[in-house]
């Protein structure tokens, strides 16, 4: 027997059975992450620090951007050094996330883009069909992308705690991650479930309290991103008055660092 073909476009309600699917995609999430680590990510550090003017590979390769983003010009880095092996796991780190996020936007965008309300809000609420409002189906496609999303946070909590460098920020990036995954799982479920009780007149007591939950954690992620913005504000100050000086990462913490290398 073969494997039975999976319907992308099947409608159904969303289920707490369904957040199985979160440590699954953490966990997948996690080995990708490992094998570019070792396979990938760290091969392109090592020939950019021993052939840092080979031509072909960097055309090949794109070593000559992350060379730019992360060394001085002409900077040689001695990789058996301290300082060495903590830009290698910074270049690491970020390459990954840009892996993540560009692989998420794709999957997003793949999955909405031919759907009625991706250029009409209206279609938030209405349909498809005869569908109304709380009342409304999900596709399957639709459901990846959560459970994408939500596994990915939930693994880099554990990224951060066991795996990244430990910056002055940590304890920031860790309140964003859980919030991220609190506020995706109650998203999923309870904009069917609970969403409804946001009216205040049927739900005297129900209602508030979801209202208040959501909006403090919406407010609690706005907070973190404004102090984001501020730190990449700095640096991108920095850089155009050193005129394009690589700078020390504005969220490093020697001392942690030194204490949570590999």
């Amino acid at each position: 027997m073969g494997v039975p073909p999976v319907d992308w476009e099947a409608e159904s309600y969303p289920a707490y059975s369904d957040f199985a699917a979160i440590p699954l995609f953490a966990v997948f999430l996690f080995a990708v992450r490992y094998l570019l680590d070792r396979f990938v990510f760290e091969v392109v550090m090592v020939f950019t620090v021993l052939f840092p003017h080979h031509a072909h590979f960097r055309i090949v390769t794109g070593v000559w951007l992350a060379r730019r983003l992360i060394f001085e010009k002409d900077e040689k880095l001695d990789l058996a050094t301290h300082a060495g092996r903590i830009k290698i796991r910074k270049f690491k780190e970020s390459a990954w996330k840009c892996i993540y996020f560009l692989s998420a936007e794709l999957l997003a965008l793949s999955v909405t883009y031919k759907e009625s309300w991706f250029t009409s809000t209206k279609n938030f609420w209405v349909g498809p069909g005869d569908q109304v409002w709380p009342d409304q189906r999900i596709k399957f496609k639709l459901k990846l992308v959560y459970m994408y999303a939500a596994g990915f946070y939930t693994y880099s909590i554990f990224a951060l705690q066991f795996w990244e460098i430990k910056r002055s920020d940590f304890g920031i990036s860790m309140v964003h991650h859980v919030v991220s995954v609190i506020l995706i799982a109650l998203s999923y479920i309870f904009s069917y479930e609970v969403v409804p009780m946001l009216d205040k007149k049927k739900h005297k007591f129900d209602g508030p309290l979801y209202y208040y939950v959501f909006n403090c954690l919406l407010f609690s992620l706005l907070v973190l991103n404004i102090y984001w913005w501020v730190l990449m504000y700095r640096m991108l100050v920095e850089q155009i008055l050193s005129k394009g000086h690589v700078g020390d990462d504005v969220r490093s913490d020697s001392e942690g660092e030194e204490e949570h290398e590999d």
